[in-house]
């Protein structure tokens, strides 16, 4: 078995584990939708590892076409907002300019994306749903007044510092680009460490149910960023630490259900 079939053999592993562990959750008779909704979309990551795994098997080493993997990717993204949605009736007016922010970063993340792949169908829907989620996360963090304005600023220079040095690996001499790469990594799990260990506190501190799910998709929706902005090594980094956003968000659920 080959690395890349490890690493899903792996993600697969916890996601079930996870999906076990909300269908446990949502049996109790006390579910909530955010629940239902969370469980939904660990389904369709879950059905996405089936299919990558069966062509690992049948077609190793072969470019996989636009096919399940793609579709259960763009249907995770959509319920995940579905789940915020359901948790509050989200004011996108309130945070406008937030909001705004997020398009343009995932606008330009989506060009980088075709850029580098070439595949515009694939990354402009990818880029449209996954933005969606942003969005939605985004307005409800703004919402419950969640984050002082002083790191709403400093996350929107760390993003436009990130899209402007990956831009720039475009247009610098080769002996440089690597360099530029390494500043790009760097800053990403700059930011990174931060929400990841913020969502794992959370889960033992006083915060309301819906804060603490919403920290955990922060740290989820970054991660995500990260790998779909990595290769290689930084890659891997950025998968193991999406794939374990996930049992962190189930804790998250489970407390949300129990004060519900």
């Amino acid at each position: 078995m080959n690395l890349e079939a490890t690493l899903t053999s792996f993600h697969t592993v916890v996601m079930l584990i996870v999906f076990v562990g909300m269908i446990r959750i949502i049996s109790n008779g006390r579910r909530t939708m955010c629940a239902v909704f969370f469980s939904f979309a660990v389904a369709s990551v879950l059905l996405s590892d089936f299919y990558w795994l069966a062509y690992d098997i049948l077609r190793p080493g072969t470019r996989m076409p636009f096919a399940a993997n793609e579709i259960g990717e763009w249907a995770m993204f959509l319920l995940l907002g579905a789940s915020l949605t359901s948790l509050r009736s989200i004011n996108f007016h309130q945070a406008r300019l937030e909001v705004l922010c997020t398009i343009l970063f995932i606008t330009a993340s989506t060009a980088l994306w075709i850029s580098w792949s070439g595949e515009w169908v694939d990354d402009i829907v990818t880029g449209i749903v996954y933005g969606y989620f942003l969005c939605c996360l985004v307005a409800l963090m703004k919402q419950e007044e969640m984050v002082p304005s002083y790191k709403w600023g400093m996350l929107g220079g760390v993003s436009l510092l990130l899209i402007a040095g990956q831009v720039v690996i475009f247009f610098v001499p080769d002996d440089m680009k690597r360099a530029v790469d390494l500043f790009c990594y760097g800053l990403m799990f700059l930011v990174e460490l931060p929400f990841i260990l913020r969502a794992m506190l959370t889960l033992k501190n006083t915060e309301m149910p819906a804060r603490k799910i919403c920290r955990c998709y922060v740290a989820l929706a970054w991660s995500v960023s990260v790998m779909y902005m990595s290769t290689g090594g930084v890659y891997i980094v950025a998968m193991i630490a999406t794939t374990l956003c996930f049992p962190l968000t189930l804790m998250a659920m489970k407390k949300e259900v129990e004060a519900g």
